[in-house]
């Protein structure tokens, strides 16, 4: 019988050995999550960059003009990001200064509100920070008690200290700027802060310059159209009078002295077509300077408007004008004259009334203008379905006119039984 040999017992364990083994593991371990803390943090400043994109791209989609997104932009740093104040400014190109100031705060903190909103600060000053900022298109932490400007009254409006400034800047061109800070907690703004807050300046620029470049555009076109309507009403109404007027005159100073009497019936001929001419002139005048366009110039252009398109018997107009009037945008109150006139003009060449009212009232957050008459009325399932007649009737003008408003126009009518204009749009103020 073999004997099987004992086997040998495990070695020792070296207690050293296994320590340190542990000890690298522990040390790699924590290596790592120093590695996967800081790539969480990088993400999350990510996703935060990707949100805040998100809610800017939201919020600017329902802006309606440059005032709108310069709110929200305020509000998206102060309640979204939860930054305690948030100060804007826009650079007034012609001028060069720094104006329309506008602040948010995340909570009881209306006091810091102090910077008036026409403040105008001079850009042309290349040591205030503010100036350089918005030169070097860089955004600047500043953690000292620099001022931002040069002006001791504004920078103690502002009351800054320890707060970030991001310019506002679209191809090259300065639109404005954005101050960031924590008045009350004091918490400091950081350079991981002044990033995600220069991204949403980023943003808000695209936003801006964007909305400037179709108003620009549009002010061009509606000064091209402009131009070209009234040299179209020149040429067509004053231009042919005035020649008339002319050929008349020079008619009549060849009948002198042989016949005085024949002169004298041409020229109480021509005193009525100069009187018409000179209206026209006006018309064409009045439609240069709107800004004098208040509820009693409303009435009296309307008034003498009607006298001058439709001899007597003409229709009697009641004018009701609310003084709400006054309050509306220069261009609405444009617009809605231009639609009264078209109504007018229907009135007088249609309609056959033997009187028409028009009202403009405000009621509740809207602006009702209205314009009806006794005359003949129409159809409007035949008339507003032929585009033709719809033009003809000046409704197509009418009804863009209302929409270029916002506004929208109704045309109520039945035969026999007179017509019903009505504009209804959101009241607005104007600008002060």
């Amino acid at each position: 019988m073999t004997t099987r040999p004992n086997s040998l017992p495990p070695p020792a364990p070296d207690s050293d050995s296994e320590v340190e083994t542990l000890r690298r593991r522990v040390a790699d371990l924590e290596q790592l999550n120093s590695v996967l803390a800081t790539e969480h943090i990088k993400l999350e400043r990510i996703s935060r960059v990707f949100h805040v994109t998100h809610v800017l791209a939201v919020e600017m989609q329902s802006a309606s003009n440059i005032s709108e997104i310069h709110e929200r932009v305020l509000t998206l740093i102060t309640a979204e990001l939860g930054y305690e104040r948030a100060v804007l400014a826009v650079v007034e190109p012609h001028d060069e200064v720094l104006t329309g100031w506008l602040c948010s705060t995340s909570g009881p903190g209306a006091h810091f509100q102090r910077m008036p909103h026409t403040a105008r600060l001079p850009l042309d000053d290349g040591t205030w920070l503010l100036s350089s900022v918005l030169r070097n298109g860089a955004p600047l932490l500043v953690t000292d008690d620099r001022p931002p400007t040069g002006d001791a009254q504004a920078n103690a409006l502002l009351g800054l200290c320890g707060y970030a400034v991001l310019p506002m800047v679209l191809l090259g061109q300065p639109l404005g700027l954005l101050i960031v800070d924590n008045p009350q907690g004091g918490r400091t703004i950081t350079a991981d802060d002044r990033d995600l807050l220069q991204h949403v300046a980023d943003h808000a620029a695209v936003m801006i310059g964007g909305i400037q470049s179709v108003v620009r555009r549009a002010q061009r076109l509606a000064v091209d159209e402009e131009r070209s309507r009234i040299a179209l009403e020149i040429h067509d109404s004053i231009s042919q009078q005035l020649y008339g007027i002319t050929y008349t005159i020079g008619a009549c100073a060849r009948q002198l002295p042989a016949n005085p009497e024949a002169v004298r019936e041409q020229l109480l001929y021509l005193l009525p077509q100069a009187q018409h001419a000179a209206q026209g002139l006006r018309r064409a005048i009045f439609d240069l300077w709107p800004d004098d366009l208040d509820a009693t110039r409303f009435k009296e252009e309307l008034s003498g408007y009607l006298e001058e398109i439709v001899p007597p018997p003409r229709p009697r107009l009641f004018l009701q004008v609310d003084a709400v009037f006054d309050m509306l945008p220069t261009p609405v109150r444009r617009q809605l004259y231009r639609i009264a006139q078209e109504s007018l003009n229907n009135v007088s060449k249609h309609a056959a009334a033997r009187q028409a009212k028009l009202t403009l009232l405000r009621q509740g957050d809207e602006v009702i203008m209205r314009l009806a008459d006794n005359g003949k009325g129409f159809d409007p399932t035949v008339v507003l379905s032929d585009g033709t007649a719809s033009g003809h009737y000046g409704f197509t003008s009418m009804r863009e006119r209302a929409e270029a408003l916002g506004a929208q126009l109704r045309v109520d009518s039945v035969p026999d039984e007179g017509t019903t204009i009505t504009v209804t749009l959101p009241f607005r103020i104007r600008d002060a």
